[in-house]
């Protein structure tokens, strides 16, 4: 175990055809990595991988390490179209319900993936997503608890910068909580600037799902960004144009004011999950920098092993 009661480190590694960056993979702080991403088809299919020599390779080396990979299915958009439609449509029917999983198992099963992430951006609560993504969970629950498998899913960040909750949250029910292994909260993106992810905001939306929505801490891991907002800079690009950056939360760049999270607001966020909730997750691995005394990765495990 790589840190006590069990704290998890997640990182999503982004393997498009173009971004395969194992250099910036700090095995020795992760425990878990979600290979990004498998693309569902509105059949009920999954697209092949873009890049399976780098599932691969990435899995091979992960268990060396003691860390697990689990496959990423979804994500926000697949070449410039929205992929909630789609997911929609390939659950629109029990038949295609079966359909998906049994696709997303074969992956797994080929691969041999650890397990899967479910990044459906986002069910719609009081919708017919709201059944079928219950569904969806539970069905694919089963089948991967019956492998020893582990099931996670991304969520919304569950309350808006100003704190206020989001009504899409009511579609990951009682049903789909207690079905999956742990819950990655995407606690950034609350807009440009300012309302990007600032500790605030992550406090307020690991708070929401543990307090109101009455969720066991450690089934919830606190996502955080390694990119800034606007212009969607990563950590490494920003680091570029001005190494200091670490330090700081927010840089000029184009003639406004990009924010992010430097070192020590990721240690903050850390700190307060380890002391609140289950764990820590980020997007994504390649953003982040090499050089310890200013890796975002190094930031967390440091603040995790105190």
């Amino acid at each position: 175990m790589k840190y006590e009661n069990g704290f998890k480190v997640v990182g999503y590694f982004f393997a498009g055809k173009d971004r395969q960056r194992f250099d910036k993979i700090r095995f020795d702080i992760l425990t878990h990595i979600n290979f990004a991403f498998a693309i569902p088809q509105k059949d009920g299919t999954l697209l092949p991988l873009e890049n399976p020599n780098a599932a691969r390779r990435l899995i091979k080396k992960a268990h060396k390490n003691d860390c697990t990979v689990g496959i990423a299915v979804g994500g926000w958009s697949w070449q410039g179209e929205v992929l909630e439609p789609t997911f929609a449509e390939a659950t629109d029917s029990d038949a295609k319900i079966d359909l998906f999983v049994d696709s997303v198992m074969d992956m797994v099963n080929e691969y041999g993936f650890d397990g899967v992430d479910i990044d459906w951006e986002y069910p719609r609560a009081g919708e017919p997503s709201q059944k079928q993504y219950e569904k969806l969970m539970i069905t694919l629950s089963r089948r991967l608890k019956n492998e020893g498998k582990i099931l996670t899913s991304a969520v919304i960040s569950g309350v808006t910068p100003q704190n206020v909750p989001q009504p899409e949250t009511g579609a990951h029910t009682d049903a789909v909580i207690n079905c999956v292994d742990w819950i990655n909260v995407m606690a950034y993106d609350g807009g440009d600037g300012p309302d990007h992810s600032s500790y605030e905001f992550a406090v307020n939306c690991g708070s929401f799902w543990r307090n109101t929505r009455n969720i066991s801490p450690m089934k919830i891991v606190l996502g955080v960004p390694f990119y800034g907002r606007p212009y969607w800079l990563t950590y490494d690009e920003i680091l570029k144009k001005d190494p200091n950056a670490f330090k700081i939360d927010t840089v000029s760049y184009n003639g406004a004011e990009v924010y992010y999270n430097g070192v020590e607001t990721i240690r903050k966020k850390t700190r307060w999950a380890k002391e609140n909730l289950g764990g820590i997750m980020f997007w994504e691995i390649s953003q982040d920098v090499k050089k310890k005394s200013k890796s975002l990765q190094q930031a967390i495990a440091d603040e995790a092993r105190l």
